[in-house]
């Protein structure tokens, strides 16, 4: 397929998520990398102009939903094959994003067909010539991981599902006052006690259930510096609808209460679930956070870590 060929296809197979306004704009996406809310698409602002691209492409591109990068994608393919000097390394961000492994809510096996063809063709004009220099290892390494027949790193459907109902062992964690119980497959980033917010955090990340992204927090605060009142109402501005707390029982604490609900994620697209568990210990309050996806099998992994959070003796 010719380069032009590869353009014009690429705006033919995706002509209808270009045509929609992507529910996060690359624009929106830079925001979020600034740990800042996404903005609505405005067309003006939006128009993807080369210059456009360059100044928002490569922090944006890894943030985007799938219908997201869909929308972009006939642009930034557009955009490669006429600047091969890539002065924002716009090509850079477009090929990383064309490797696995993929994210979840998947975005590299959510292409058609048709526009798995084109952009297979953009990665071999990319890999097997002298056109992008710069790329051409990368472009060579994701035909080899996901675009090809018989590729390294692309899962049947059958490898996701083992994946996902494959057993779990646990192991138990903690910190000064409290402990629950995590995949072991979590890593943690250990206690640090942050004496400006008045505060001792400990987080936890991995991948639940197999394939989906989840954060584990534990907040530990002195009561005198922030109620349990005050915090329910703190954190309750975190929820895309309004939440209410309802109490329950953590073991070890005298006073639990705690709110569920969908958070707004990275991408309006693609809501997270959040639960948050608040229980007083003595003089102090341990807050504890799930940060995960709405999924069956994610609502029950989420609720064993929340059942197993208790209140020890320091």
């Amino acid at each position: 397929m010719s380069v032009s060929s590869i353009v014009s296809r690429a705006f033919e197979v995706f002509q209808a998520d270009a045509a929609a306004p992507p529910p996060l704009t690359l624009r929106g996406a830079n925001a979020v990398d600034s740990y800042e809310l996404p903005m609505p698409f405005d067309a003006a602002q939006d128009e993807p102009t080369d210059a456009y691209l360059e100044g928002f492409a490569f922090w944006g591109v890894a943030y985007l939903d799938a219908r997201s990068w869909r929308h972009y994608l006939p642009r930034l393919i557009d955009y490669a094959v006429r600047r091969p000097d890539d002065p924002a390394m716009v090509t850079e961000a477009l090929v990383r994003s064309l490797r696995p492994p993929d994210r979840y809510p998947s975005r590299l096996a959510a292409l058609s067909p048709d526009q798995e063809d084109v952009v297979r063709a953009f990665l071999e004009h990319a890999a097997l010539g002298d056109a992008m220099p710069h790329v051409q290892a990368e472009a060579q390494h994701a035909l080899e991981e996901w675009w090809l027949p018989n590729a390294s790193c692309r899962p049947t459907a059958e490898d996701t599902a083992a994946l996902r109902a494959a057993p779990v062992e646990h192991r138990v964690v903690g910190g000064d006052g409290y402990r629950l119980s995590l995949p072991e497959t979590f890593t943690g980033s250990g206690e640090r006690d942050i004496p400006e917010e008045s505060r001792r955090v400990q987080t936890w990340g991995g991948f639940l259930c197999g394939d989906a992204h989840t954060v584990v927090a534990v907040n530990v605060t002195p009561l005198h510096v922030r109620s349990l009142t005050e915090s329910i109402r703190a954190r309750a501005t975190l929820f895309r609808d309004p939440v209410k707390p309802r109490s329950i029982v953590v073991r070890g604490s005298p006073h639990a209460e705690r709110l569920d609900g969908v958070t707004r994620g990275d991408s309006p697209a693609e809501p997270q679930t959040l639960a948050i568990v608040f229980a007083t210990a003595r003089e102090e309050l341990a807050t504890l956070t799930i940060r995960s996806w709405p999924r069956d099998d994610l609502d029950r992994a989420v609720e064993r870590i929340l059942d197993s959070f208790e209140i020890v003796e320091a």
